[in-house]
């Protein structure tokens, strides 16, 4: 009867995760537009006359320009303006034995500055945002004689970011190619009003932040960045997501919270990789990029441009014919260039997110009986509502995203773990082949499981993230070594206490200590090398290899699996006559479960 029962529930519970499943790839290709987005503030290094070279880029396949507002910051460092400070100037007294205008008509100390513009262009648009920071900020200031002098009692280096907004004519130049503008802002909220306000101008479809914030986070306060929030809500912005792993900005995903995930990430390589990185041409570049679309949902690629010379091809041949080739490459994957749409905001219903949960929860019961050693009869089905249960009370607290992650971290444990337990450690059959595939069916299931526990657009987008992934290549050895050590090496009592201090009793020989230290080492690579932030780097000649087998291969194989775990599996089958009741079989084991 039992069985029967747990037949249905499985069945049910598989079925609803095949919708939500379903429902997760239908959003994720609800989205096949690429944006290739080049950085201005990059392409101004290259010797060329921008208005014509913007309309050849875009005849190659770039579809829009990043472009940053100058502000305080920049003009210093085109020597276009001057920083005093007051003690410099009280220096300059001493020396020459004269008073310094400056000094007598401000009140100043010795945090003081003063911001000097004489050039002609930055000291008209100085004109139009002076008295707002006047108003906002305390400074003052004075406009005569071709010269705008601007005194600020406390000078902090927060002031360096001041905006005196875009370049009029390099946004002419952008709008007269028919590309789109994608404006840059770093988090500065002392001149956060003015950047709002020349949204009206602008009309930007996407914003792209820079600095490792986003404007209106802060520590204290999370009024600024819902601020932000609204006003590209109201203006129908869309947030340009940086990949983590690029630059981590604080504020990111509460943002995107914010924004009912109207977000789109962003992949970019730095502008030393695209010229300085050794055996890094434009075809593994272009590659880098596909993998992003294909694999991570990225729908912004942001573009540096080539700056050296390199086979008769100079930097800026080289960048037509790299952009030219990307937007090739993206058509060809079945993507479209320049055609953009935010994803459908895809979460699975409540209700298969639960027959999904019913259906992990009840193969962790079954994980455990098996692990123990018990039968649990009557409590079996307890557990089971009071796992239900509890599904229901982090639902009804709102942790429905932490509810998503726990059902996604236990199906990627409890899955494989009975893959290994019921197939290769309690199935005595012969039939080694219908084994490992029955090993690999259940592992599968899991799969299934776990895609459907993160069938939410905040996963699709990665705002969220499975959590837990070197606990789920751990745990699963760990179910399987307690099996093991109590099904197999301790015959005549099956407690686990038993088996344990029997262990402890085993002699001890040098090739142990070997055979340990071996598998130490393998554990440490095998740990190190796994999760979104591996502590182990993957060698060149691996990703050569990698490379070689995703260009003759729809989907490249994970080496884990097809060189070590699922050959290892079918030896540790042949061997289990003679090996399976001696220790010696234990690594053997682990290596076989690796694959699952």
């Amino acid at each position: 009867m039992k069985k029967k029962v747990l037949l249905i529930i499985f069945l049910i519970s598989i079925l609803a995760s095949l919708f939500a499943v379903w429902g997760r790839y239908r959003a994720e290709f609800s989205a096949d537009g690429v944006e290739l987005i080049m950085d201005y503030s990059s392409l101004q290094l290259l010797d060329v006359d921008e208005v014509d070279y913007l309309k050849e880029l875009k005849e190659n396949g770039l579809t829009a320009m990043a472009i940053y507002p100058d502000d305080i910051k920049t003009i210093l460092n085109q020597g276009k303006a001057r920083l005093i400070t007051a003690n410099e100037l009280k220096r300059l007294t001493i020396i020459t034995g004269k008073i310094n205008p400056l000094l007598a008509s401000y009140p100043y100390n010795k945090d003081s500055a003063f911001f000097i513009v004489e050039d002609i262009d930055y000291l008209e648009r100085l004109q139009e945002h002076l008295p707002l920071w006047s108003e906002e900020y305390d400074i003052e200031y004075q406009i005569d004689d071709g010269q705008a002098i601007v005194f600020f009692k406390e000078w902090g280096n927060k002031y360096l970011n001041l905006s005196l907004g875009f370049d009029k004519q390099v946004i002419e130049q952008i709008k007269e190619n028919d590309l789109k503008l994608i404006p840059r802002f770093f988090n500065n909220q002392l001149d956060n009003t003015y950047n709002w306000q020349i949204m009206n101008e602008l009309s930007p479809y996407a914003i792209i932040f820079a600095g490792s914030e986003v404007t209106g986070y802060s520590d204290e306060n999370k009024i600024d960045l819902s601020r932000t929030a609204d006003i590209m809500l109201q203006n129908y912005i869309v947030f340009g997501m940086i990949e983590p792993f690029i630059a981590k900005q604080k504020g990111a995903e509460s943002l995107a919270y914010y924004l009912d995930f109207n977000v789109l990430r962003v992949h970019s390589i730095q502008q030393k990789e695209m010229d300085q990185r050794e055996n890094y041409n434009a075809d593994k570049i272009i590659d880098r990029y596909l993998r992003a679309v294909r694999e991570r949902n990225v729908r912004f690629l942001y573009l540096k441009p080539f700056l050296r010379k390199k086979d008769d091809l100079g930097a800026e041949e080289r960048t037509v014919s790299f952009i030219s080739n990307l937007s090739k490459s993206l058509a060809a994957s079945g993507f479209n260039p320049g055609s953009l749409k935010t994803f459908h905001k895809y979460r699975s219903p409540i209700l298969l997110l639960l027959l999904t949960g019913l259906g992990i929860s009840a193969a962790g019961i079954i994980l455990l009986e098996k692990t123990l050693g018990i039968n649990l009869k009557k409590y079996f089905w307890v557990l089971l509502v009071l796992t239900l249960l509890g599904q229901f009370g982090l639902l009804a607290m709102g942790r429905e995203l932490f509810l998503r992650k726990l059902l996604a971290l236990a199906s990627a444990v409890i899955f494989p773990s009975l893959a290994i337990i019921t197939q290769l450690l309690a199935d005595k059959q012969k039939r080694w082949l219908l084994r490992f595939l029955k090993a690999s069916l259940i592992s599968l299931t899991g799969a299934v499981f776990l895609s459907a526990a993160l069938a939410h657009i905040s996963f699709m987008l990665k705002v969220d993230q499975f959590v837990g992934v070197k606990i789920s290549f751990v745990l699963p050895i760990v179910f399987i070594s307690i099996y093991y050590f109590r099904r197999y090496i301790n015959l005549r009592d099956n407690s686990i206490i038993s088996s344990f201090f029997s262990l402890l009793e085993s002699k001890i020989k040098v090739k142990h200590l070997l055979l340990l230290f071996i598998f130490a080492l393998g554990a440490v690579m095998y740990i190190g090398r796994t999760g979104n932030n591996p502590i182990i780097p993957v060698p060149d000649l691996e990703i050569l290899f990698r490379d070689f087998l995703e260009n003759i291969l729809y989907i490249r194989p994970r080496f884990k699996e097809f060189l070590i775990g699922h050959p290892f599996f079918i030896l540790a089958l042949g061997l289990e006559e003679q090996l399976s009741h001696k220790l010696v079989y234990f690594p053997l084991l682990i290596l076989a479960s690796i694959g699952q």
